[in-house]
């Protein structure tokens, strides 16, 4: 019995195109006024100049150093667009009264609902799991899982249901599952607490030299905004966290292997590796990676924040020689907009 951990590498791995370059391109494609808005709020680049620049002419982008990491950017907010925009919004001077409610939640909302109407509309799609089973089929070589393996899903898609005929209840969606409604709960958040703790700090000196200016009130408020703002898209892992030990319930004490296809290890992952770590001390881990750069990451988290040995952990290459293509067929049924 193996804990199969899966992270978006393993939808890549299938050609799924879910890396968030292509939300970017959703985004652009269906709302692009909301686009350019989280282009100033985050400070990336949105459009470039085509074309001499005295003809002024433009066409939208996807910055990858942005998109790359669009979860973990989520707590980077430009501050000083957040404060001006509270400003110009309410058409006042700086010393003028703010003491209203700003839209910052209403921003942070639609972002959500975006990325859920991003994820029903494009990827977990019947027509894209056709494609993929069709075309896996010319691989030799496979994903083989146990019948009683159980496994940790950080994606949202069916690719374990419709591809390896996993049953449900031997799955758990860490941050929510696609079914196709309206009122899907998909969460996407950053982990910066300490950008959070900052900002509350900083909170905190305004509020101690307050000096009942309404100069300083506008201040504090707008700082409270921000705080709002960046507080509404960080993920709570400690509640997710505790729905993953329900799950682990389930689950023999003696695990074979720990399993890990496709998790960028990034920082608000290492909570769940290391609840995993607590509750099975003695199971071997495989790490996969793709990139060569990635075994450096993994030596790092498995050495350092999971104490293991190095006869307790190995790596290996996760690749599919036909995902490009597949992915290009789903882009193409799709109608998928690239920029």
């Amino acid at each position: 019995m193996n804990l199969n951990i899966i992270g978006n590498g393993f939808d890549l791995y299938h050609g799924l195109p879910s890396s968030y370059y292509y939300f970017g391109c959703y985004l652009i494609k269906n709302e692009p006024e909301f686009y350019e808005e989280i282009g100033k709020i985050y400070n990336f680049s949105w459009i470039k100049s085509i074309g001499p620049a005295i003809a002024h002419d433009y066409k939208y982008v996807v910055e990858d150093i942005f998109w790359r990491e669009f979860e973990k950017h989520l707590g980077d907010v430009d501050e000083f667009f957040i404060i001006d925009t509270h400003e110009d919004d309410l058409g006042l001077e700086y010393n003028d009264p703010v003491d209203i409610e700003m839209n910052e939640n209403e921003i942070a909302e639609r972002l959500k609902r975006h990325f859920v109407n991003w994820v029903i509309d494009t990827l977990d799609k019947e027509e894209n799991y056709n494609i993929i089973e069709r075309l896996m089929k010319k691989i030799s070589s496979r994903v083989m899982f146990n019948d009683d393996d159980y496994f940790i899903e950080f994606n949202y898609t069916h690719m374990l249901q419709r591809l390896y005929k996993i049953s449900d209840d031997k799955i758990h969606y860490v941050h929510g599952e696609c079914l196709g409604e309206d009122d899907d709960e998909l969460i996407i958040g950053h982990g910066n607490n300490q950008r959070i703790d900052e900002i509350k700090k900083y909170i905190e000196e305004l509020e101690k030299n307050y000096d009942f200016t309404q100069k300083m009130s506008n201040n504090i408020n707008e700082y409270y905004c921000l705080l709002r703002y960046i507080e509404s898209l960080k993920k709570d892992v400690s509640a997710h966290s505790k729905m993953c030990n329900e799950f682990y319930e389930k689950i023999d004490d003696n695990l074979d292997y720990i399993n890990v296809y496709g998790l960028s290890l990034g920082e608000v992952d290492i909570p769940y590796l290391q609840q995993i770590r607590l509750r099975w001390p003695n199971s071997k881990w495989n790490f996969s990676y793709y990139y060569s750069e990635d075994e450096a990451r993994i030596v790092d988290v498995a050495t350092t924040l999971l104490n293991l040995n190095e006869d307790e952990y190995e790596t290996f290459y996760f690749s599919n020689s036909l995902s490009n293509k597949i992915r290009d067929e789903i882009i193409k049924t799709q109608n998928i907009i690239m920029y």
